[in-house]
């Protein structure tokens, strides 16, 4: 009878085994929420989905979905918080009260021009206890940064000095907007999908995007008179974010495959960058927009007030009980050991 009883409690432990591999193996899909179009910047989430799924075996597939789809740019992080989809594109420009101290990388002219040193900048960020506690608060995590180029302007307007900001209406972020407002612009917090309808409708005069790619993902190309190129205002908190859920959800093999991933995914967006600017300014010329290259000096004009706003964030922060001063250096400190 004992020696009944053993066979039966073997083959019962054989069979659970069995079933917990074959649940286990059940594959797993992820659904991205994307504001926007195919773009370079969706060019690392596009080449995750495609590795992992072939080292994988397909069974961990991403399904990136554009255009506002499943959210609009402003709603992802609730979007991601209500589990209504596993990952998305975010930028803390549009959740300045949700993600505050992640929009430290929004402060005018802090951002450094090399894209991979502001990717490490801000992977290093994500890694900050103050920076963990605040995504624990939405149930998000970085699955990978989000690096951009600095931030350029088109519209409109033909601007080859400070003053001629003056009573200018542009689509800007909060933060980076202050050394335009210095001057007299008009900031306008528009979403990155409805730019072009309000610089076509005269709500806009001018809007800003990152590098080329940015004003012809949006098309506003198509009805500017002018790109104002080398004003460089800095860049943008963007990252591509995933809930803790699914995350842990991961197999650890799977998790590792994701950050292993992270640095030629990152590659891939600067190779797509590259691949816009050449053929981004050709075909401005041949639509008849004037290319004006922003004088260094009134550049300069313009970066002088940026360390007193860059002071101006960290006393709101710290008003507010959150460390703003620790914030900042921090990323002062990575800028300086990642920027070449």
């Amino acid at each position: 009878m004992l020696k009944r009883f053993t066979v039966v409690a073997l083959l019962g432990l054989v069979l659970a085994g069995v079933l917990a591999r074959s649940a286990s193996a059940q594959p797993v899909t992820w659904t991205v929420a994307i504001f926007g179009p195919p773009r370079p910047i969706t060019a690392p989430i596009e080449f995750l989905a495609k590795e992992v799924l072939a080292k994988t075996n397909g069974q961990l597939k991403i399904e990136p979905v554009y255009g506002e789809a499943l959210s609009k740019a402003t709603e992802m992080l609730d979007g991601l918080k209500g589990q209504a989809f596993e990952a998305a594109s975010l930028c803390a420009s549009y959740y300045p009260a949700k993600l505050p101290l992640f929009t430290v990388l929004d402060l005018p002219m802090l951002a450094p021009h090399d894209i991979m040193a502001q990717a490490r900048v801000q992977m290093a960020l994500a890694d900050h206890p103050a920076m963990q506690q605040e995504f624990k608060r939405w149930g998000v995590r970085m699955l990978l940064p989000i690096p951009l180029p600095q931030y350029q302007l088109m519209g409109k307007k033909r601007i080859t000095r400070a003053e001629d900001l003056k009573g200018v209406r542009i689509r800007v972020s909060g933060e980076m907007a202050k050394v335009l407002e210095d001057f007299g612009a008009v900031k306008a917090l528009v979403p990155a999908p409805e730019a072009f309808t309000a610089l076509d409708r005269g709500v806009l005069d001018m809007s800003t995007f990152p590098g080329t790619f940015g004003f012809v993902s949006y098309r506003l190309h198509e009805i500017s008179k002018y790109y104002i190129d080398n004003i460089s205002l800095g860049s943008a908190p963007c990252f591509w974010a995933v809930t803790e859920t699914a995350w842990g959800k991961l197999a650890p093999q799977h998790q590792k495959l994701m950050l292993d991933l992270r640095q030629p995914a990152i590659q891939t967006s600067i190779q797509a960058f590259k691949a816009a600017d050449e053929k981004s300014y050709p075909e401005f010329k041949a639509k008849g927009i004037e290319i004006i290259n922003f004088p260094p000096a009134e550049r300069a004009r313009l970066a002088a007030n940026a360390g007193k706003h860059w002071q101006e964030w960290v006393a709101d922060k710290e008003k507010r009980g959150l460390p703003g001063k620790q914030i900042l250096e921090f990323v002062q400190a990575r800028i300086k050991e990642h920027a070449r």
